[in-house]
């Protein structure tokens, strides 16, 4: 296991795929290194050198007095990329991840060279919400495998596309170390005090790309709006029927728009 250590000595788990200018991708709640999509990392790692991490807390080693917080995750990322990388780097940002990149290119404009932001929001009173009935959902430990499949097929993904793949087990193909459950509880206790960056979007001036699924439950689509047109220059693309999961729907897509826009 390939490890780099924070500035409290918790160990981040990482991985490198492709060799390229850097990019760093930033997980979204409750997920592991080895969920991000296969076909959409190798698509970038052929021109690309990939930089895929874990969230503090996730392997199960955590510090009581330092808690994650999405300005925490922030302070992570600037300590991998001090670590790994020389000169501002690309971050693609999914979901709470797309949350940590806005905090970090505020606080270090000058490690950012892209931004990329899929299925987020800013945060803060500007956003809109997930109604309550998702948010509740979101913060319950599934009984088993089969409860946490039907869970997150109905939150990430879209009805038609769970009805074109029937088998479940299809619909996250890649999976490896499961997260400590203690971690995601800080997370979703991160997810709910942020204060968020609407205030401060307007100082952001590097080339930001927000994805968005026009059927996302999670994060509705209305928030890429409101990010892309506070970002000066930024741009917005929505996906037709794809949902907060959209990663997962469309991995190659997604990996070919993200090439496209940094190249």
């Amino acid at each position: 296991m390939t490890e780099i250590l924070t500035q409290d000595n918790i160990p981040l788990r990482y991985v490198i795929q492709g060799s390229g200018p850097t990019i760093v991708f930033v997980l979204g709640y409750g997920m592991t290194l080895d969920e991000w999509p296969g076909q959409m990392i190798s698509v970038l790692a052929s021109s690309f050198r990939v930089i895929l991490y874990n969230h503090r807390g996730i392997s199960g080693v955590m510090n009581p007095s330092v808690k994650f917080t999405i300005p925490q995750g922030a302070q992570d990322l600037h300590d991998l990329i001090s670590q790994l990388a020389d000169g501002p780097v690309h971050i693609v940002g999914y979901s709470m991840g797309g949350m940590i990149g806005l905090e970090f290119t505020i606080r270090y404009p000058e490690l950012v060279d892209h931004l990329v932001l899929i299925s987020t929001d800013c945060g803060g009173s500007e956003c809109v919400p997930a109604d309550d009935r998702v948010i509740e959902e979101m913060g319950m430990e599934p009984a088993d495998l089969d409860a946490y499949l039907e869970r997150a097929g109905r939150l990430l993904l879209t009805d038609s596309f769970r009805k074109q793949h029937q088998d479940p087990m299809s619909w996250f193909v890649d999976h490896g170390e499961v997260a400590d459950p203690r971690s995601i509880m800080e997370q979703y206790d991160a997810l709910a005090t942020w204060k968020g960056v609407y205030s401060d979007l307007h100082v952001i001036r590097k080339p930001v790309l927000v994805i968005t699924g026009d059927r996302d439950i999670v994060t509705p689509p209305q928030n890429a709006t409101i990010i892309a047109d506070a970002i000066p220059g930024a741009e917005r693309v929505v996906v037709e029927d794809a949902a907060h999961g959209l990663i997962f729907q469309e991995p190659v897509r997604v990996g070919e728009m993200i090439s496209r826009f940094l190249t």
